[in-house]
């Protein structure tokens, strides 16, 4: 049986192996921000120093769904990605952007990669004396124009998408036009599967099959379009792609549960934000689905009397509730890891790759999400 845990030297190797794709990208990007910028010069107004306000937030991502479709067209073609390819892969990166500032404002998250978040950060723009005045939606005037405005920078990021596939002239209109219904198809998944995941916020009990369906229309789908991103570039057989995108989607179900332990600092992280956010927020992960399915009646009465306290959280509320998830999920979300990354490797070996470096890649990717801590 094939060993599913990546050694910390494997973790090593493949922080090398991506480092080159994560150059790329961020050269890729870089060149289609610098164009937007050029044509949209900085004056008085506050409202045209926003992209280049939030720009470091750009440029601060791991780059696995860009990884994904450079890599799996390598693989599938046996030749090296040219600028077309890199350049295209990039709306991947700039549609995960768009879906980041919309969830912040949303979730009403402060800080986004080490950041400030766009719309935290653009309220600092407001100049009007009445900033602290109470709003009708958000709690002041100043925060109403900070999100107003994130609004519409993630509609610029979202466009940035479009461009890239848009520009990649190398590429026959027939296939830019598939690839921009793949994005189209992608904002309808993700709209549903964001409203569903608003919804788990009001119900009282969430079960793990509820969670399973929002992280299938949210990470799972996006991930799902980097493989179908890599097959469509490739003109890969149907078979291929089918395969690309099985890994895809329980690629993207290891991550997902591993951001969810390390979100709620169940396991060592060195995440940018605080590793108890989702604790204090009290967000409805599959950590917490699991946890009120599993933890014993008095034992889930502790639970939910420490999860979720936003301000109130005290130090003593997060070693509660972490304390209960290592006693009573952690060692279930592990196993449940360890099955998609199995599962993920499996779909690899149904692909006929021309170059074989890129299924490396790949497998080590998601062996690591069992020790991942970032």
């Amino acid at each position: 049986m094939v060993n599913v845990i990546a050694t910390a030297a494997e973790l090593e190797r493949l922080e090398t192996l991506l480092a080159p794709y994560r150059e790329r990208a961020h050269t890729a990007m870089r060149t289609l921000l610098d164009a937007y910028l050029r044509e949209h010069p900085t004056s008085r107004s506050p409202s045209t120093h926003t992209m280049r306000r939030n720009s470091r937030l750009f440029f601060a991502g791991k780059r696995y769904r860009y990884a994904l479709a450079v890599v799996g067209y390598e693989g599938l073609t046996g030749a090296p990605a040219d600028p077309d390819v890199l350049r295209v892969a990039t709306w991947l990166e700039w549609y995960h952007l768009y879906s980041l500032v919309l969830d912040d404002i949303m979730d009403e998250d402060r800080r986004r990669r080490r950041y400030p978040s766009a719309w935290l950060a653009n309220s600092a723009l407001y100049r009007g004396s009445d900033a602290g005045r109470p709003s009708i939606v958000f709690a002041s005037r100043k925060l109403r124009y900070g999100a107003s405005q994130a609004i519409l920078d993630a509609l610029r990021i979202r466009s940035l998408a479009e461009r890239a596939i848009q520009g990649a002239t190398g590429f026959d209109a027939s296939l830019r036009e598939s690839l921009l219904e793949e994005l189209t198809d992608v904002d309808l998944v993700l709209s549903d599967g964001q409203g569903l995941d608003i919804d788990l916020e009001t119900v009282p009990r969430v079960r793990e099959a509820d969670y399973e369906v929002v992280s299938e229309r949210k990470t799972g789908r996006l991930y799902a379009s980097a493989a179908a991103t890599a097959a469509l570039l490739a003109r890969a057989a149907n078979q291929d792609r089918g395969a690309l995108e099985s890994f895809a989607r329980h690629f993207s179900t290891a991550f997902q549960d591993r951001d969810d332990l390390l979100g709620a600092g169940v396991v060592r992280s060195r995440l940018g934000g605080s590793s108890s956010g989702d604790i204090v927020q009290g967000k409805r992960t599959r950590v917490y689905a699991m946890a009120i399915e599993r933890l014993p009646a008095r034992e889930r009465a502790a639970f939910l009397k420490s999860y979720g306290r936003g301000g109130r959280t005290t130090p003593q509320d997060i070693a509660r509730v972490r304390e209960l998830l290592r006693a009573h999920v952690l060692g279930a979300m592990n196993e449940r890891i360890e099955q998609n990354v199995r599962a993920a490797i499996e779909a690899l070996d149904r692909i006929a790759f021309r170059d074989s470096s890129a299924k490396e890649v790949l497998s080590l990717l998601s062996r690591v999400q069992l020790m991942r801590v970032s």
